[in-house]
């Protein structure tokens, strides 16, 4: 008896819902009864001394492409447009139950939203293709959407770790802020991403909607974006370092092979090539240039310096060996070697050992003397340019370890 008073009371409804169900000739005369006298021209308030609030949210579907180098992003987007329609209410009851129905928007007002800042050409948000819903209470709902380009400030400062923020200023064109104005949905300071599809590129950090700061009229979109670094970690980066570890082995290389100079200028031009591509993704500006930049440029400058001195310890190496080496040389060699600071440290050590030895019998003082008389022994050229090698070896391995670790610090900061 129970289960069967279930079932009658499902068929009473859906029977009641059949009565209900709206006809052509209810909707035939809802649109007859509601655009008998309605003005596309006028705005929908009844008193027009106030504003009309457009409520609106943004949608982000997919960030399309963003070309770094002309600073043009596209995305994929659209708009929640909201407001009321005093003139466009109705009884669903009186009507087969309608309470909305979609509806051109040229037979209603609409708002005539631009987007003011884009990269070609001013156009209205919105073809004729987009409906608008409108429901019985007077409330009007349109989602036009499109792709929207716009110019974006390009800072390459932290390439290939950088984040960039691009804005979509959004106002409604042709009306005063005292006739119709945008108004961010309650509580929402973000643009809606619920159906957003990630770029393999870039990866979207936030998004932000608020006004601009010319008195409520425009709405500003900010998308922030940072860059997914790893295929230039790999394609870039990690090149460039090995190279600059490649870098100083040129004075291990045997001077006998003959390769010395063509190995350095076959590094140089590596690093001439990296700076090309690195040019070919930067905008063509000076402010702000790319860290990495300066870096390659100061890497290249090193390498220049390499293939210099590569040129100096190659003619000191087939210097004449009867040739005596200048006591400059000598001295330019115990300065980089750093041994002019350990000198006096030296000095000092050597006088205590031989007063030690002044107190001992004079019978073997002569013999301890001797001990401490400064070798006389003869230096080559070929022996000078082997120990300039090894020094500059570990000059220029210590200049790319502070490199890398600078370049890391900066980027980080």
């Amino acid at each position: 008896m129970k289960y069967r008073r279930c079932l009658f009371f499902f068929v009473f409804l859906l029977f009641s819902n059949k009565l209900k169900a709206a006809q052509f000739s209810d909707a035939e005369s809802l649109f007859k009864d509601l655009f008998q006298n309605y003005s596309t021209e006028i705005r929908p308030n009844q008193n027009l001394s106030e504003p009309t609030d457009v409520h609106i949210l943004a949608l982000l579907f997919s960030v399309n492409d963003f070309n770094e180098v002309s600073g043009v992003i596209s995305i994929v987007g659209g708009f929640l447009l909201k407001w009321h329609d005093f003139r466009l209410t109705w009884t669903p009851n009186s009507y087969g139950g309608i309470e909305s129905f979609p509806i051109s928007k040229k037979k209603i007002w609409v708002p005539n939203m631009f987007l003011i800042n884009p990269a070609n050409k001013m156009e209205a948000v919105g073809s004729e293709d987009f409906v608008v819903r409108m429901f019985y209470s007077g409330t009007m709902a349109w989602v036009p959407g499109g792709l929207f380009k716009t110019m974006c400030d390009v800072n390459m400062y932290t390439f290939p770790f950088d984040t960039q923020k691009c804005s979509f200023s959004v106002a409604l064109w042709g009306f005063e802020t005292s006739e119709a104005r945008l108004v961010p949905e309650v509580n929402t300071s973000t643009m809606e991403t619920t159906y957003y599809s990630p770029n393999a590129q870039w990866e979207l950090e936030r998004t932000i909607m608020k006004y601009s700061d010319i008195g409520n009229a425009i709405v500003e979109l900010q998308i922030i974006l940072k860059r997914r670094a790893l295929y230039f970690i790999i394609n870039m980066l990690a090149p460039i370092l090995l190279l600059s570890v490649l870098n100083p082995l040129v004075f291990v290389l045997p001077v006998d092979s003959g390769e010395r100079v063509s190995y350095s200028i076959t590094i140089f031009l590596s690093f001439a090539v990296f700076m090309s591509l690195i040019s070919e993704n930067m905008p063509k500006s000076s402010e702000p240039m790319s860290i990495l930049s300066y870096f390659l440029v100061l890497t290249m400058a090193m390498s220049t310096l390499i293939c210099i001195l590569t040129i100096v310890t190659l003619r000191l190496h087939f210097k004449d060996s009867s040739t005596k080496v200048s006591t400059k040389v000598r001295f330019l060699l115990r300065v980089l070697q750093l041994k002019c600071l350990c000198k006096p440290c030296r000095k000092v050590k050597k006088d205590a050992r031989i007063r030690d030895v002044m107190n001992v019998d004079n019978t073997f003082a002569p013999s301890n003397k001797e001990q401490f008389e400064e070798p006389q022994d003869d230096v080559t050229w070929k022996q000078v340019a082997e120990a300039f090698d090894e020094t500059f070896m570990y000059y220029f391995f210590f200049i790319v370890l502070v490199q890398w670790v600078i370049l890391g610090i900066m980027i980080k900061s």
